[in-house]
């Protein structure tokens, strides 16, 4: 009897594991089947554009992944992000230094994410309706900075944040790292990191535990819209111009990063490198697909059902889970 106890554990305890690893088990299931069926995965010009790739939605990926955490979600990130983009553009055009741009536009972002999460807080709104209408917000306002169109002479220091090298090294790609590697400490040795796993598990006992959710809240916000911020400077700079439809659509492939990666829609835990190996998933599907010359609306399919598996594992992880807590 006992034995079969150990067998039943063993059982759980591998699928587990599979399922804490999802995303890291893809990439190399995707990665061997991307070197079987093209001679141009393994050539270093594809995988330094596929790091390029990936590496502007890892950066928001890392404030996406302490959003999910604290059981929250944010609709407009890509209007945003559009929007901080023409806002540097017109600061570029005005002739203003670099870091000068670089603040302000962090600055833009924090306090966009501040108002949405001051919004929830005061009005006790769901972050999905709230973040849904200022989508709309966003979205109108880089219309009418822009007018509609592009805005191009970009300052070279938003170029070099896209298209620059750091050493051998692009400089998205040590970026990328860099927040990766920030927010990873941040989940693992500090007090706010722990406190936003409080408030994604159970916002009631975080509060009675002394905990200022409110106002935990609003700094996840705040983180997530610097990392916004960065992004928009990264992705204009890399196509030499601040477009109107830039990043419009990154919400659906953050969120499905995310959620491959080990982060639970429903807060409560998170993993920053997880979500590195998510997106890491979803642009070798993008590239593999360019590779094997698959039109792009095939992308935009197979983008929708992975979406789906990911939260189809997130509730089926989440019951396994539960299973071997009530076992216990």
């Amino acid at each position: 009897m006992d034995t079969k106890a150990q067998k039943r554990f063993s059982k759980d305890d591998v699928l587990v594991f599979f399922l804490k690893n999802r995303s890291l088990l893809l990439v190399l299931v995707f990665s061997t089947l991307l070197t079987i069926f093209t001679n141009t995965f393994l050539t270093q010009n594809n995988l330094m554009s596929l790091a390029r790739q990936i590496s502007a939605n890892a950066i928001i990926g890392v404030g996406y992944t302490l959003l999910l955490a604290s059981d929250s979600v944010d609709l407009s990130a890509g209007y945003m992000m559009c929007m901080i983009g023409i806002i540097s553009g017109l600061l570029s055009q005005a002739g203003l230094p670099f870091p000068v741009i670089l603040i302000l536009c962090i600055l833009v972002g924090v306090a966009c994410g501040a108002w949405n999460a001051t919004i929830e807080n005061k009005f006790k709104l769901p972050p999905f309706l709230v973040t849904l209408a200022m989508q709309q917000v966003f979205r109108g306002c880089l219309m009418l900075l822009s007018n509609g169109s592009p805005i191009g002479d970009l300052n070279k220091g938003i170029l070099f944040m896209g298209q620059g090298y750091i050493g051998p090294i692009p400089t998205p790609v040590v970026l990328m790292l860099s927040f990766i590697a920030v927010g990873a400490l941040i989940f693992s040795r500090t007090q706010f990191g722990r406190n936003v796993i409080a408030v994604g598990g159970n916002p009631e006992a975080a509060r009675v535990s002394g905990i200022d959710v409110g106002r935990t809240r609003v700094l996840v916000n705040m983180v997530l819209g610097a990392t916004i911020a960065v992004t928009a400077l990264v992705s204009c700079g890399r196509v030499a111009s601040a477009q109107t439809t830039l990043g419009g659509d990154t919400v659906m492939d953050i969120i499905a990063a995310v959620v491959i990666g080990g982060t639970p829609m429903g807060g409560g835990s998170g993993t920053v490198v997880g979500t590195f190996f998510g997106c890491l998933v979803i642009g070798l599907i993008s590239n593999g697909l360019n590779l094997l010359r698959v039109s792009s609306y095939w992308q935009m399919v197979s983008k929708g059902v992975i979406i789906l598996v990911a939260v189809i594992l997130d509730v089926y992880s989440e019951k396994i889970y539960e299973r071997m807590r009530n076992k216990e």
